[in-house]
């Protein structure tokens, strides 16, 4: 019927009173999943579930903390899903079903509620349990789990610590991964801030960050325009340090997640695009002007026929006749496709440039590094861009 282990459905139907009619994975999620379960009555309910492998618990981000950011908000003046139970080893979460689609949020009267929720969040006073160091836990993540270590993430966690702004004048339930794509809604209004996994209580400028970030991958209103509806002071550096927080946390998330497994082409999507946009931030930090690098410009080559036959295929055969989860995957296989394509066109000559600026850039000073990372992540994306779509060459908005 649906894939779920038998003494899970045993449990949702206990948590529901009744039995379980269907349940049915939706895309998203690598180490965590999503399904929607149907009951008996027609009812619907949400299931997150761990899969077993995620770092993110092991740190101490497990679904029964999550479930307790879901029980604190419960009578709170914020719209979340209700709290129906949390599996007694953890790795199961369920919530009531929340109708509404992650959607843009570029239409300013949709705006405009999601900052008042905002508004309502922060107003809050914090909850004692959800207290927790968040940088140093990810920072744990990092050491622990990534298979290797990153340059990249290495430069930008030496930049966090060197330049902490210090304790907030007021802390806040911050949710953790704010903004579009992260908020359902009808249309006309938010009916609920899902994913609370990463919630925790500190600077509020966090979040504001966090709404920059998402903005990049969901459309979203003119930040300074969001910003205007915030009810509290809006500090330009705070963000800023956060953006690169948020930017790095990204980095180590993908990182771990590659190591877990997960979808390989959204996995790579991400984190070409991230990846740019860390060293242009770190460029910006650290006061180096970026000289950008010199595409050439692709021509065919001999297996350029086979890999325009693959993704014909893909997109007149094997997408259509999949659905839901499969059909998602069978798309990011098509990403996978179009990159390769790219390398095989254009791989060689950046590879070139790559080695070229290897031996230019000094790695043990930290603006030639971020010089160097902001140029190879040009030439990663320029490999990448045909599977990005609007995604390619997108900026972080600056305050």
């Amino acid at each position: 019927m649906s894939g779920l282990a038998p003494e899970l459905l045993a449990w949702l139907e206990e948590c529901c009173g009744q039995g379980v009619a269907d349940a049915v994975r939706i895309p998203g999620g690598a180490s965590r999943q999503a399904w929607v379960v149907t009951l008996d009555d027609g009812g619907r309910r949400f299931l997150r579930m761990d899969a077993g492998s995620s770092a993110l618990s092991a740190v101490g981000y497990d679904l029964a903390r999550e479930a307790r950011a879901y029980q604190w908000l419960s009578d709170k003046p914020v719209r979340v899903a209700g709290f129906c139970g949390v599996s007694a080893d953890g790795r199961a979460l369920l919530l009531d079903f929340v109708e509404g689609s992650p959607g843009p949020l570029d239409d300013p009267v949709l705006a405009k509620d999601f900052m008042e929720q905002v508004n309502a969040l922060h107003a809050l006073e914090p909850p004692d349990d959800l207290i927790l160091d968040d940088l140093a836990v990810w920072t744990r993540l990092y050491r622990e789990h990534c298979p290797e270590p990153d340059p990249l993430i290495e430069l930008g966690l030496r930049q966090l610590a060197e330049t902490a702004p210090g304790p907030p004048e007021r802390a806040v339930l911050v949710h953790g991964d704010l903004g579009p794509g992260n908020v359902l809604h009808d249309g006309r209004r938010v009916t609920g801030m899902c994913d609370w996994e990463l919630a925790h209580v500190g600077d509020p400028m966090e979040d504001l960050a966090w709404i920059t970030v998402r903005a990049m991958l969901t459309p979203f209103v003119d930040i300074a325009t969001a910003f205007g509806w915030y009810d509290g002071p809006v500090d330009a550096e705070r963000v800023r340090y956060w953006q690169l927080a948020c930017q790095v946390r990204n980095l180590i998330g993908l990182g771990v997640t590659g190591a877990a497994g997960g979808d390989m082409g959204m996995g790579m999507l991400f984190s070409t695009l991230h990846r740019r946009v860390t060293a242009e931030l770190l460029c910006e930090i650290l006061g180096v002007a970026v000289e950008p690098v010199e595409v050439p410009e692709p021509s065919d080559t001999g297996t350029s026929a086979v890999y325009a036959a693959v993704l014909d295929d893909l997109r007149t055969v094997v997408t259509p006749a999949l659905e839901g989860y499969a059909a998602a995957r069978a798309k990011s296989v098509a990403r996978l496709v179009r990159y390769l394509d790219m390398v095989d066109r254009i791989g060689s000559m950046l590879a070139d440039q790559d080695r070229i600026d290897r031996d230019r850039f000094d790695m043990g000073d930290d603006g030639e590094a971020a010089h160097y990372w902001a140029r190879a992540t040009q030439r990663k994306e320029a490999l990448m861009r045909p599977a990005m779509g609007r995604l390619a060459g997108t900026r972080l908005a600056r305050l």
